[in-house]
């Protein structure tokens, strides 16, 4: 006997890495930290493994006033938070459209918003098959159609092929269509569309839009930060001049680039050339906020709107600086160490993780728990977090994987 709906068990399966990241805390308290090769969330680590929690954000938290934080924040989430979302994810790159962010819960709030908002009941999902996979988890619990199509092609670029021959599948018996793409940065490879794919995949969506149906496009940036240096934002200038039938949704995260994980704090951005439709996307959007979460954590709200004062961008920039310095030099001794043992892995453009594609990842992934190394496997390969993982126990990592790979 359950007294669930059988799409709630289904929706509720446990997650693997959270799954995985117990038995790294089962190994540390026996064998200790040290002894123990922790490449499992996507989390930022120092190299002795503890998580980094940002100075320029935490100590704001910590002397924040108590109002601020224990009060409701507004269900559309604070009005200079809402635009300086807006101003830090576009950067120079800000697309002349109608444009306007609601809070949300994370990043992960933003793309339920999409799922959600604008695709119907037994309406097509389509995502590229390596992905999140709570994107498809949320398109079950709200019976959405997920469907994924081939990401990469045999010369390991974003397989335009594959993703035009899916959208026309979904628009068959279909009016609208949800496209998620995870980039830059993409969980779990590290790929990054170039502006000549994007070019493309505008190009595709827009095909379909001019034939009368509805595109909307779920843009999940949470690792942008992490994957250039300013010219990797380029690409939203290219949301621009769009049909009024082919929506943009940017999910923004403050978990990565501002350590902030646990505070839960994001936005949808829409982009749109229609006024009346961004109207729509704001009252949806708040609807939604009202009936899930009622409104976003009001502390981070008021942080990034502090942090992103002229005064203040300088400390959190120089922060930023360093992390993504550190997270380059340990995915250049991964790219190293992964050719010098012969692995093959995704090109890596940037982001937490780097990817080694193989059909036995359980098998190898299993074997290296063995020997206290922990990683995230799945039927496309295996998943490394360089972004918790020090470069020595990256050496070590590849090289264990390499002799499990040819052995």
């Amino acid at each position: 006997m359950t007294m669930i709906i059988n799409k709630a068990g289904k929706s509720n399966s446990p997650d693997l890495a959270f799954a995985i990241n117990a038995k790294v805390k089962q190994a540390q308290a026996k064998y200790g930290k040290d002894k123990v090769i922790n490449a499992v969330l996507g989390t930022l680590a120092d190299d002795e493994g503890n998580i980094i929690a940002l100075d320029s954000v935490y100590n704001r938290l910590e002397k924040m006033d108590r109002e601020k934080i224990a009060s409701y924040a507004p269900i559309e989430g604070e009005k200079a938070y809402r635009q300086t979302v807006i101003d830090l994810c576009f950067g120079q790159y800000k697309p002349r459209s109608y444009i306007s962010a609601i809070a949300t819960p994370g990043g992960t709030g933003a793309v339920r918003c999409g799922i959600f908002s604008f695709a119907d009941v037994g309406d097509p999902v389509i995502c590229h098959d390596y992905f999140w996979q709570p994107y498809k988890k949320m398109c079950d619990e709200f019976e959405r159609d997920f469907r994924t199509y081939n990401f990469l092609t045999n010369d390991l670029k974003f397989d335009l092929e594959s993703y035009e021959n899916a959208q026309n599948e979904a628009l068959k018996d279909h009016d609208r269509m949800v496209s998620i793409i995870n980039s830059p940065g993409n969980n779990p490879t590290g790929y990054s569309l170039s502006d000549e794919e994007w070019d493309e995949v505008i190009r595709i969506s827009k095909k379909a839009a001019e034939s009368g149906k509805k595109i909307t496009l779920v843009v999940d940036v949470a690792y942008i930060e992490f994957a250039g240096n300013g010219e990797q934002k380029k690409f939203f200038k290219k949301f621009e001049n769009l049909p009024k039938n082919l929506f943009v949704l940017v999910a923004f995260s403050m978990s990565k680039a501002y350590t902030a994980y646990g505070l839960r704090s994001g936005a949808a951005i829409g982009i749109s050339q229609s006024k009346e439709i961004i109207e729509e996307f704001d009252q949806a959007i708040s609807t939604t906020a009202r009936v899930n979460w009622s409104n976003g954590v009001h502390a981070p709200q008021h942080i990034l709107v502090d942090l992103a004062k002229d005064e203040n961008i300088d400390e959190y920039n120089k922060e930023l600086r360093d992390l993504k310095k550190m997270l380059s030099d340990r995915a250049s001794v991964f790219v190293k160490e992964a050719r010098d043992h012969n692995l093959r892995i995704i090109p890596y453009f940037g982001g937490f993780f780097t990817f080694i594609p193989t059909d036995r990842a359980f098998e190898i992934v299993e074997k290296l728990e063995k020997e206290n190394i922990f990683t995230i496997p799945s039927a496309k390969g295996i998943r490394v977090a360089i972004c918790a993982t020090n470069k020595k126990d990256i050496v070590k990592l590849v090289e264990r994987i390499s002799y499990h790979m040819h052995s």
